[in-house]
């Protein structure tokens, strides 16, 4: 089963901050962590980050969209580990691109994690759903 849940936790100021038990049951102890998509980070196990990989190593490097898209993800990308606390440290240059602060949230998104500035995350969910979903078959 894939990640799945919302969790809250805070970050302390040297940027460490506790995995939730659920997330890290199936992560286990070394992962990657990189920039996200919409201003947050992501949290890829081992494995789901050989596919992406993968996936970033077909794109064209003729198109700029493309490359830009592979720096963001691929080349701010880190191994991380849960130190003896169950906690991770994250870096502060992703800290700082995903505006996090002390309130984090942690949201699983089937194969990954998102990890979110709780602030950032509310504002994003302020919206009327239904209107987005129009053109989703879902």
């Amino acid at each position: 089963m894939g990640f799945m849940t919302e969790y809250q936790n805070n970050m302390d100021a040297k940027g460490r901050v506790i995995l939730p038990v659920k997330f890290r049951e199936n992560i286990g102890s070394t992962f990657i962590l990189t920039k996200g998509l919409d201003r947050n980070l992501t949290i890829y196990p081992m494995e789901e980050w050989k596919n992406v990989e993968e996936k970033l190593s077909k794109l064209k490097r003729s198109n700029e969209a493309a490359r830009n898209l592979k720096r963001r993800i691929q080349g701010a990308a880190v191994e991380v580990e849960v130190d003896n606390q169950d906690r991770i440290t994250i870096p502060q240059n992703l800290r700082i691109f995903a505006g996090l602060e002390k309130e984090l949230l942690f949201v699983g998104q089937g194969e990954y994690i998102e990890i979110w500035a709780k602030s950032r995350f509310d504002a994003l969910n302020d919206f009327d759903l239904s209107e987005t979903l129009e053109d989703i078959d879902f």
